[in-house]
């Protein structure tokens, strides 16, 4: 029986950590190409699952809810390109040269400034989005598993698949992946960094939202729910390493699967809570220890 529950939690913690991984996946993109860590990920999967409930209820409002999630992918492409115009053009040019801290300062400060945006937009509680996925639960034998976590878990390795290939196999992500070997060099040989960070933070922008979509399904839309699995991220990119995309995939499983046995086998003796805090002692014995990371590259700089 207590293998059961140990096998229950470690198959829940896994399907949690696929919306961790996607997640981590946008931050580890952006990190590669420009050498900046989003800390305003979270608030941006906000901004992008609110407006993607506003799309939906309009699209329903208006008689249109059999084009819902088609009218709502389009305007979410749409806010995307918004968002990272406006963080590329009029954010990131004016530091350029800048110590890297500036840029760090400029996610904190942008996470905050689209925290307000969407607390002044949709006010008051939480949000409840039209149905897009399964509910109830399935069984496997004695486990018991969530429709909602293992539909959002196969959507979100979809999504990882495809940003890989895109990485890998495109044109552009090829030039990505040039960009964050050395900025300067792939400038030498023609390629615009500048669209490179505009493309990096319009991915981010759209798994962000379609991460936020995907948890509003499975629980409520809410500000402080979405921005909480954003700072989850940051553990899973942490351990997988900065600079790796497999490393943000199996960092995402291992923290989803670290978040539920603590609350699991702890919660009772602690009285709650152990599975929100967990995630961030790895975070902080990763740092630690192995600031690199599992699969990140350990730079020796010479003197």
């Amino acid at each position: 029986m207590d293998f059961m529950f140990f096998l229950q939690l470690t198959l829940s913690g896994i399907l949690v950590g696929g919306i961790y991984a996607l997640l981590a996946l946008g931050i580890v993109l952006l990190y590669k190409a420009s050498g900046i860590f989003n800390f305003a990920q979270g608030d941006m999967t906000a901004l992008g699952a609110f407006a993607a409930w506003s799309l939906m209820t309009w699209a329903i409002d208006a008689g249109l809810a059999s084009l819902q999630v088609p009218i709502m992918i389009i305007g979410v492409i749409i806010l995307a390109f918004i968002v990272a115009f406006i963080v590329e053009h009029f954010m990131l040019r004016p530091l350029i040269g800048q110590p890297v801290i500036v840029a760090l300062m400029l996610t904190i400060c942008l996470g905050m400034a689209i925290s307000g945006v969407v607390t002044v937009i949709w006010p008051g509680p939480g949000r409840v989005l039209p149905p897009l996925i399964p509910t109830g639960s399935f069984n496997i034998g004695p486990i018991s598993l969530s429709m909602g976590n293992l539909t959002s878990f196969i959507v979100c390795m979809i999504l990882f698949g495809i940003c890989v290939l895109f990485f890998q196999k495109t044109k552009l992500g090829l030039a990505m992946r040039g960009t964050s070997e050395d900025q300067q060099l792939a400038q030498s040989v023609g390629i615009k960094v500048t669209v490179i960070f505009f493309a990096c933070w319009f991915i981010a922008q759209l798994l962000g939202t379609f991460s936020g979509v995907l948890v509003g399904s499975v629980h409520i839309l809410d500000r402080g729910t979405l921005a909480a699995f954003g700072a989850r991220a940051f553990p899973a990119v942490l351990l997988g390493g900065l600079e790796s995309i497999p490393g943000a995939l199996i960092g995402g499983f291992i923290i989803g699967w670290v978040e539920m046995l603590s609350g699991g086998y702890l919660d009772k003796a602690l009285g709650g809570g152990a599975g929100e805090i967990m995630p961030f002692i790895i975070m902080l014995i990763i740092l630690i220890f192995r600031p690199y990371g599992l699969f990140g590259y350990k730079r020796i700089e010479r003197i």
